[in-house]
């Protein structure tokens, strides 16, 4: 069994996480994947005394200073934060899609010097629920070349490997195989946006190449219906006229008789 593919490897996560430390010199960076539903915690690291800001995409949604939290105006989250003054933390529940984005913790001392800045970069998805595996069947002489596609539509940017029979794995979503006649394999697909993953299994055959093409197949078929149609037609044909030939010769087999009265002898004569 030949296996070949096409994959390419993306850098643009490395190339982010690259600006996002260039963007936030002395301050920590992380990247958080949560669930549709989930919770996000934005701790400050018990800067008691100092005043804290939460903010999302440069937008200041909370803020904690002398030892309580104001309150911001307008909400970004209604009804969904949460607070904690032990902690002096923010939680922001039943997370959506719309929360992805970035997130920052400033917090500044008395006199008014910055600490180091905490950038959390929220990625929100939904969890996979259905893999699908889709594939198309060319031939190249006598073998199979099965075209495959692995696909989720719970979320769009999953990423996707393959496992083929004992052979090991390949990334990506396409993926190709070749068979000969009469051989199969069994092949995985794993749907995986790092807070759920899914996986589907499909078993590949590759028949025997038929002694008729496609066009010599249907034409037999046609052939051997019109045959038949035709012979059963005379079937019924001779029936009915066997039927009808019966019926003829017992009519003119019918003979009507009529009643023959002998005529009655002549009265004789008187006197003889």
């Amino acid at each position: 069994m030949n296996v070949f593919q096409s994959s390419c490897c993306s850098i643009l996560g490395a190339l982010l996480l690259f600006l996002l430390h260039g963007s936030c010199a002395g301050g920590d960076v992380e990247v958080v994947h949560k669930a549709v539903g989930d919770s996000l915690d934005l701790p400050a690291n018990h800067l008691r005394g100092n005043l804290v800001e939460w903010k999302f995409n440069e937008k200041t949604f909370a803020e904690y200073d002398k030892d309580q939290f104001k309150p911001v105006q307008p909400p970004l989250f209604p009804e969904r934060i949460k607070t904690n003054n032990d902690h002096i933390s923010i939680t922001i529940e039943d997370l959506k899609h719309q929360d992805s984005g970035n997130f920052t913790i400033v917090a500044e001392k008395g006199g008014g010097s910055q600490l180091p800045t905490k950038l959390i970069v929220l990625h929100v998805h939904n969890r996979i629920k259905n893999v699908e595996i889709t594939h198309k069947i060319s031939r190249l002489s006598k073998n199979c070349t099965f075209h495959l596609h692995c696909e989720t539509t719970d979320d769009l940017n999953s990423s996707y490997s393959w496992i083929i029979g004992d052979q090991g794995k390949s990334l990506g979503p396409q993926l190709n195989i070749s068979l000969h006649p009469a051989e199969s394999s069994r092949v995985s697909c794993t749907a995986d946006n790092t807070v759920s993953k899914k996986s589907t299994e499909e078993t590949l055959e590759c028949p025997e190449e038929s002694k008729y093409t496609s066009t010599e197949l249907w034409l037999t078929v046609g052939i051997s219906i019109l045959v038949i149609v035709i012979l059963t037609g005379i079937i019924i044909a001779c029936f009915q006229w066997r039927k009808r030939k019966g019926q003829t010769e017992s009519e003119a087999g019918i003979t009507v008789y009529e009643d023959v009265k002998p005529e009655a002898p002549a009265k004789m004569q008187r006197g003889e």
